[in-house]
């Protein structure tokens, strides 16, 4: 057989067989971990699908491997690489991550012969074909099909897309594509892919109208058994049963390539009792296989009515059987009942639902490699895992080129097809959900981990299925209107911090600015901050920099941040009379007539200087914290101010003492708080607020705050109030908050907080109440056992010995990304090994000579 297509232009193809088809790629839909009442959505959007293809349809799934270059070129995009050194090397560095993980995407493809568009194409488009194949043998030049011809057969595949669900997105496919399509078809299992070619502005031909041969498809040897392979005496060839497999070889490859061996199946039988949605997504579900699979289902639609008579003639027929077997006691009656059943079942469907039609589907399966035994492992897996759900899988002998043919579009329905079709009904067959989606992340930005929400890795670099690779776009989200501002919680040792590292760090690679906020008793961020770049390190129980926002930000800017800090020191309301006394000595106009340029200055004033009402009274309140050794990072004039001028600043708070809730809840409580505590809060509620300033003030670049230990900044009114502020107004100032704590409920604010950040990002959890929370954080359903399950016990789940994860399993997680998507991701360290040394070492093991690090203490 010759490949079906003569010519191809725009979406459409011409083939020898005189039909005319139209070519789709569809967009899948999100499935996966949704809700069941989404999952319903989306069997509903399958179900107007098939009723909405006319006739004849080609269904394909395509597993296509990503090149690791198109990829890492999404990565620099919108980066100034002579400004970005750092992140070049770490794109150059992530082609060879790239290249041993071996990333993929499924590709959802729809192919629809056109049928007669005027009563005379049913004579001149076979008689043109014709035409065509006998100027080919006779080696004339090619008759050109009529613009008039293409530009009717665009509008009339213009309706058959108009027809299907928008959510599918039916995108017209171009020339490059489908010869793409015929080549992965021939290379199946060599893992040669191309990258899928966009619809870029480059296809002319597309742009034109201009048909172009069907000789750029190639034409295919095929040789069933790999009869090629073996000896003319060998005894093997009397035994075809072990070889149903098909040799597939590229004729037209100049070059010697290999060939690729590949299995055809075909779904020979169903589950007898049906199965229950969700549950029978046997398609939509193939890629936990954990084995590169294509599929194709062959469709033949009819309308209820059509099938009305055949299904009378059915029941007569099955009626007479009866009359035929009465009186018989065997297994033969049981089975005309069952028979008798569902056939009153099915024709029950189609009469109670006008809109309902018979679905003729044949599915067909496909594995490859490069020798017939790794195909045939692959068929004997497959088989394996679909008949774990009821599902029998058969590798017909003497059919294996018959099904390649099959999966081609243009091909017409065979007699393997026909033979192997099962009938049901849309609805029925939407169950299957073949359009599932995984998608999950952004179109460009730094490459955040593997998406495996197939499954975890098998091992070391080998991925359960097509995994692709999430990218997480933080400047870019200001761009679409969304806060690039993301959260991660989890348990002690489930990967949040160098989560949040491996963010950050993209951050400063990408040329932004960070100022981060380390509670963390070993001083981690400070350490890796020095091991990636300039970084200063302000440590708050023994300063050698001062915070002193007067100092810092001068008179206008600091006043604002000042009264932030004092406020809640004091524990003063504004409209008081010590708040307005507060406010009166704050303004900036007040501070320079005074010439007060310090915290030191001010509390100087206030106690000899100031005439206002109460200044005397306000100054012994402020002594209280400034002459202690925790109100040296403030009042301290000897220390030097901080220096914003650098990439990162950390700010160490370990040592300081935090309210909890319920003594910022209770008057009594709070009555009785120590200076320390009272200290800790505000001095939290500065940080936040110089950190807004400092990411809000040059617009050009990135800019992140970074809070290890949420609930230190949360506990207190003014810090949430600070980060609220942070994140409504970071897009418009290419500024994100960077959150993680343990448990989103209590430590990520109010809902209005938790609300407004749209990336969430949910580690391990063994605590069941936490898991819980967790999932509803990610607006998962928190009674769903299946979900609780996996978030205790199947992410990164620790190793037999019960302390040590996995290496292959390190760094699961289930992500929300900023367009409400749900997934599973595998977080990937920096692909430098320096970089990834600095996250899992705290800095030690990375070379720091070339940074300088000014850390006090």
């Amino acid at each position: 057989m010759r490949t079906p297509s003569r010519s191809m232009a725009a979406n459409l193809r011409w083939t020898r067989s005189g039909s005319v088809w139209a070519d789709w790629l569809l967009t899948g839909l999100p499935y996966g971990l949704r809700p069941t009442k989404d999952k319903h959505g989306v069997r509903a959007l399958h179900t107007a699908l098939f009723r909405a293809l006319p006739g004849e349809s080609l269904l394909l799934g395509i597993n296509s491997g990503l090149d690791p270059a198109v990829v890492v070129s999404k990565m620099l995009e919108g980066v100034d690489l002579e400004d970005c050194p750092d992140w070049v090397a770490e794109c150059e560095a992530t082609l060879d991550t790239l290249d041993r993980l071996g990333p993929g995407q499924r590709v959802f493809w729809l192919s629809v012969p056109l049928g007669d568009d005027k009563p005379s194409d049913r004579f001149t488009e076979p008689f043109k074909a014709a035409t065509s194949d006998l100027r080919d043998r006779l080696g004339l030049p090619r008759a050109e099909i009529p613009l008039g011809d293409v530009e009717r057969r665009l509008a009339q595949a213009a309706r058959v897309a108009e027809s299907i669900p928008g959510p599918f997105n039916p995108v017209p496919a171009t020339p490059a594509q489908m010869v793409w399509l015929h080549q992965h078809a021939i290379r199946r299992g060599l893992f040669q892919d191309l990258d899928l070619p966009g619809p870029g502005e480059d296809d002319v031909a597309a742009a034109l109208l201009t048909p172009k041969t069907g000789a750029a498809l190639g034409e295919p040897v095929l040789d069933e058994g790999g009869q090629s392979d073996l000896d003319p005496k060998s005894p093997a060839r009397l035994n075809p049963i072990s070889r149903r497999y098909l040799k597939v070889s590229d004729a037209s490859s100049v070059a010697e390539v290999e060939s690729s061996y590949q299995s055809l199946m075909v779904i020979s039988d169903v589950p007898d009792g049906g199965m229950l949605f969700p549950g029978s997504e046997v398609i939509g579900r193939i890629d936990e296989s954990g084995i590169d699979v294509d599929w194709a289902m062959r469709l033949s639609i009819r309308s209820s009515a059509a099938v009305a008579s055949q299904n009378q003639r059915a029941l007569r027929n099955l009626n007479e059987q009866y009359g035929q077997r009465e009186g018989e006691v065997s297994h033969g009656l049981n089975m005309l009942d069952r028979v008798g059943d569902d056939l009153a079942e099915y024709v029950g469907i189609l009469e109670s639902d006008k809109l309902e039609v018979e679905a003729q589907a044949t599915m067909i399966f496909a594995v490859a490699g490069p020798t017939p035994a790794s195909s045939r492992q692959q068929a004997r897996a497959l088989s394996d895992f679909l008949g774990d759900t009821g599902y029998k899988l058969s590798a017909p002998l003497g059919y294996q080129e018959e099904l390649w043919w099959a999966m081609q579009p243009g091909v017409p329905a065979s007699r393997a097809v026909r033979e192997f079709a099962q009938i049901t009904t849309s609805k029925a067959l939407a169950a299957t959900v073949p359009l599932a989606s995984v998608r999950l992340g952004d179109s460009k930005g730094s490459a955040l981990g593997l998406n495996i929400a197939h499954g975890p890795l098998l091992a070391e670099n080998v991925p359960c299925g097509p995994s692709s690779i999430v990218l997480h776009d933080l400047e870019g989200a200001s761009d679409r209107q969304i806060s690039g501002s993301a959260a991660v919680a989890g348990e002690l040792g489930a990967g949040k911090t160098a989560t949040l590292m491996k963010l950050a760090g993209d951050v400063i690679d990408r040329g932004g600015q960070l100022v981060i906020a380390d509670r963390t008793a070993k001083g981690e961020w400070a350490s890796w901050a020095g091991a990636l770049t300039r970084a200063v390190v302000v440590n708050a129980a023994d300063p050698v920099l001062s915070l002193d926002p007067l100092r810092v930000f001068g008179p206008r800017t600091g006043s604002r941040i000042m009264q932030t800090f004092l406020t809640p020191l004091l524990n003063v309301r504004p409209t008081s009379e010590r708040g307005v006394l507060l406010s009166d000595v704050l303004d900036p106009v007040y501070l320079e007539r005074h010439e007060l340029t310090s915290s030191g200055d001010l509390l100087a004033h206030l106690h000899d200087g100031c005439t206002l009402a109460g200044a005397g009274e306000l100054a012994r309140l402020v002594n209280v914290f400034a002459r202690r050794e925790i109100g040296r990072v403030i009042f301290d004039g000897s220390v030097p101010p901080l220096d914003l001028s650098t990439r990162a600043v950390v700010i160490r708070t370990h040592t300081l003492q935090l309210p909890s809730r319920e003594e910022l809840e209770h008057e009594h409580l709070f009555e009785q708080l120590g200076l320390e505590k009272l200290f800790g809060r505000a001095l939290n509620a500065l940080i936040a607020a110089l950190s807004r300033h400092v990411c809000f003030e040059d617009t050009s670049i990135l800019a992140g705050f970074v809070v290890s230990e949420a609930h230190s900044m949360t506990i207190s009114f003014e810090g949430e109030r600070e980060l609220v502020d942070f994140v409504r107004d970071g897009r418009k100032h290419r500024a994100v908050v960077l959150l993680d704590s343990h448990d989103p409920e209590a430590d990520f604010g109010s809902p209005t907080l938790r609300g407004l950040i749209p990336t969430r990002i949910l580690m391990r959890h063994r605590d069941k109440t936490l898991a819980k929370r967790g999932l509803a954080w990610l607006d998962l359903d928190p009674e769903d056992e299946q979900l609780i399950e996996m978030v205790r016990h199947d992410t990164s789940p620790l190793g037999s010995d019960g302390k040590e994860v996995p290496v292959h399993r390190r760094g699961e997680a289930t992500m929300r990304d900023m367009s409400g998507n749900v997934g599973r991701v595998k977080v990937l360290l920096p692909a430098r090994q320096e970089r990834a040394a600095a996250i899992t070492a705290g800095g030690s093991a990375s070379v720091k000579a070339s940074h300088r690090v000014e850390e006090e203490g």
